[in-house]
């Protein structure tokens, strides 16, 4: 996460300011922050009923999960399928390094810049000031 969507992001879950005190702050776009905060923190997808609380309590607890790799990298280990025994084992690779988990991978694209994309909003609204009144 680049220090710009961190900076935001404390502001949002430490600082407990606004998006729009935090736009005022920064002197970003207010959309800018929210795409920012939307990519950098859990706290305001939540908010914003982007992120699901239902699923408490259905994950494994850290003694099941022990019980479930072991019993998963023993059947890879006994398998006698090749093919069956290659799946198993890059799924237990895959899910160690964390490649198995969508919102981890999403987070660590870095290639949103916030200030590119503010720049880009701003030269939006300047090209289309001339053909309708949109305030600033």
């Amino acid at each position: 996460m680049n220090s710009c969507i961190e900076q935001i992001k404390v502001s949002y879950e430490d600082n407990n300011m606004t998006p729009e005190e935090i736009a005022e702050d920064q002197n970003l776009d207010i959309t800018a922050i929210k795409a920012a905060l939307i990519q950098g923190s859990s706290k305001y997808r939540k908010a914003c009923r982007m992120e699901d609380d239902s699923n408490e309590g259905l994950d494994f607890s850290s003694d099941q999960l022990r019980v479930v790799n072991r019993e998963l990298f023993d059947l890879a280990m006994s398998c006698e399928d090749p093919n069956l025994r290659g799946k198993l084992l890059m799924y237990i690779r895959d899910d160690k390094k964390g490649r198995r988990e969508v919102r981890q991978v999403l987070s660590n694209n870095n290639t949103f810049n916030i200030l590119q994309f503010n720049q880009s909003l701003r030269q939006a609204k300047e090209q289309m000031k001339g053909l309708i009144d949109i305030p600033a």
